[in-house]
């Protein structure tokens, strides 16, 4: 006999069949988790990065130590850099905003590595030659601190019972309080003054005693004041 084909073992349909789909995430290996970890650990390092340099800004800090009532010139500063949430860090000058305060008159001394701020600086009020010098001085021979910046101001020494003028039509480009030299200086005043005027003032400020009279708006002293012009440059009493 020939052999015959059994057909009952064949399915009827192919309901019956279980089919098995793998997950993608099988085909994920250690490796893959390794190269996806390294990945996000250099992104986190990056921010990390950017977030510290956002951190820092740089200012500009004295180069050496600048004296009181020079004329602020780009060798003076130095860039470093700085915590940008430190304090007064918004009032440091730094490159963008130095420029325009180039040949401005630093009003106090700076040591050398100490930031500068906007309030270290006045505008120059005066001629290239002029210096700018503190008058320590009490309010009672001071206009009783009626003084103001842009003021003019007559100075006058008195010692032994003589008088005389030290200077005239002096301007005034700085007046603060406290900080005199004797307990009974409580008003700096900051003039605009040749270098024969400091010298006289300076000399009368040594051994006589200083008052300020305000003479903004007036005309210069006549001839037929007691002041003679060599007594005005020399400090001493005219004859």
């Amino acid at each position: 006999m020939g052999a015959t084909r059994r057909t009952d073992l064949k399915p009827s349909s192919s309901a019956g069949v279980k089919v098995f789909r793998r997950s993608p995430f099988s085909r994920v290996s250690a490796g893959h988790v390794v190269m996806i970890m390294a990945g996000l650990l250099a992104l986190l390092l990056n921010v990390l990065l950017l977030r510290s340099r956002g951190e820092t800004v740089e200012v500009l800090v004295a180069y050496h130590d600048i004296s009181a009532g020079s004329r602020l010139v780009a060798d003076d500063l130095a860039p470093v850099s700085v915590e940008s949430g430190g304090p007064f860090v918004d009032r440091v000058l730094t490159e963008e905003t130095v420029d325009p305060l180039l040949g401005y008159v630093v009003v106090r001394d700076i040591a050398a590595g100490a930031p500068l701020i906007s309030d270290d600086l006045r505008a120059p009020a005066f001629a290239e030659n002029e210096r700018a010098m503190t008058i320590p001085i009490s309010s009672e021979h001071a206009v009783g601190s009626g003084l103001y910046v842009g003021d003019r101001v007559d100075v006058i020494a008195v010692e032994e019972g003589n008088s005389w003028f030290v200077g005239t039509a002096i301007e005034v480009i700085d007046v603060s309080f406290g900080g005199g030299r004797t307990s009974g200086d409580d008003l700096e005043v900051v003039v605009a003054v040749s270098p024969a005027e400091a010298l006289a003032i300076a000399g009368a400020l040594d051994g006589s005693a200083v008052h300020l009279i305000r003479s903004t708006g007036l005309g210069p002293i006549s001839d037929e004041s007691p002041t003679s012009e060599a007594s005005t440059i020399s400090g001493e009493p005219g004859s």
